[in-house]
């Protein structure tokens, strides 16, 4: 596994804090397993986190595929890692071993910063007695009412802190548009207290945006895609644009929080990756320039240019460099 990161562990090592979604129970004592129900080993997770990986989040529609017991040994085995944001023991947050979600987030202490890290999940593939073990937020405006007055608590307490919510999305898989009714729910979000709202579960892109809200900046990542997956593990080369090709290819956001009267203020560099089966390793993450895309064969080439001009069609790019 340690081959997927070869190619970025650099840049995800030489920040403050690397975030990302583990979609998939870790449980040593159950075989591995693929759609529709996941498993990962330990090993999996120990290469992310010496591929620069330093904070998980938990909560998504796959947190319970193995029940109370896969989520039990998820935490046993994040907690475990050694390395992992070795600064404030977090390991993951958006599920709990025995007492039932409340949302409280995870606190991380960095550089003279105060970060509330809190992962739900507005979906799940069960709905049996292991939810209670998930941050899980029903898709209804009572439960969205209810979680909005647990953010402007959590602001009240924690009114310098810079607050990120992770949140994965109940809506279609594969749509690469922002809904209206999405934006609108990240707006109330932001005016209870949110800074960064970073969405995911459609496996594809969509775009972010710094906006003002409630006379603050905050960050809004619509959908940030896949990071590694296997669902592009077949490339359709006749067909660069089919909705699946899209599952392969994603951005990293390098952000830059700087704190002011105001709040914060939010620089955000995107870095364009995409998954690639090398023909020894498997699928690995590359970064996706220029200088990659001519280092392939022809007729890899002539597919992951094309690809990369309809990412650059309807996403906020920077130019790929060399």
């Amino acid at each position: 596994y340690s081959k997927i990161y070869e190619d970025i562990s650099a840049l995800l090592s030489a920040d403050d804090i690397t975030f990302g979604n583990l979609e998939m129970p870790v449980d040593d004592s159950l075989p591995l397993s693929t759609y529709p129900r996941f498993n990962v080993h330990r090993s999996y997770v120990e290469k992310a986190v010496e591929g620069g990986f330093d904070a998980f989040s938990l909560a998504n529609n796959h947190s319970n595929d193995q029940g109370t017991g896969g989520m039990k040994a998820t935490l046993e085995a994040v907690s475990s890692l050694p390395g992992v944001s070795a600064w404030s023991g977090l390991s993951g947050d958006g599920v709990t071993s025995a007492s039932p979600s409340s949302f409280t987030p995870s606190i991380l202490e960095r550089k003279g910063y105060t970060v509330l890290f809190l992962a739900v999940t507005e979906l799940l593939n069960s709905y049996d007695s292991s939810k209670r073990l998930v941050n899980y937020l029903a898709p209804r405006e009572a439960s969205r009412n209810e979680f909005i007055e647990r953010v402007s608590a959590l602001r009240s307490e924690y009114p310098e802190s810079l607050f990120i919510l992770s949140l994965h999305l109940s809506e279609s898989e594969y749509g690469r548009a922002v809904d209206p009714k999405k934006r609108e729910w990240f707006a109330r979000l932001a005016a209870a207290g949110i800074d960064i709202v970073w969405a995911h579960h459609p496996h594809v892109m969509q775009e972010w945006e710094v906006i003002t809200v409630a006379g603050r900046q905050r960050l809004f990542m619509y959908s940030m895609g896949n990071f590694i997956s296997g669902q592009r593990w077949d490339t359709d080369r006749s067909n660069p644009a089919g909705y699946r090709e899209y599952t392969g290819d994603a951005v990293l956001l390098r952000v830059e929080a700087r704190r002011n009267p105001e709040g914060f203020r939010f620089g955000v560099e995107p870095v364009p990756v995409t998954n690639w089966k090398d023909p020894r390793h498997g699928m690995v993450v590359r970064r996706f320039t220029a200088g990659f895309i001519e280092s392939l064969p022809e007729e890899e080439r002539t597919y992951f240019r094309s690809r990369k001009s309809l990412m650059e069609e309807y996403l906020p790019l920077l130019p790929l460099g060399e």
